[in-house]
């Protein structure tokens, strides 16, 4: 299976947020990202699998 490519505009994105988080000092507020992040990963995971099964069939 070929990479999914990402925009330009996706990677700008990714390196803007990088560097936010970089900058952040407070173990809470890392948590709480990463724990947003977790749950937002594994939401398009199932997106994505409701969106592929009527093609599965």
């Amino acid at each position: 299976m070929e990479p999914i490519a990402l925009t330009l505009g996706q990677q700008f994105d990714i390196e803007q947020r990088s560097r936010d988080i970089s900058a952040i000092t407070d173990v809470k507020q890392l948590q709480k990202i990463s724990k947003d992040l977790l749950l937002a990963w594994q939401e398009e995971i199932a997106r994505s699998r409701a969106a592929a099964s009527p093609h599965l069939k």
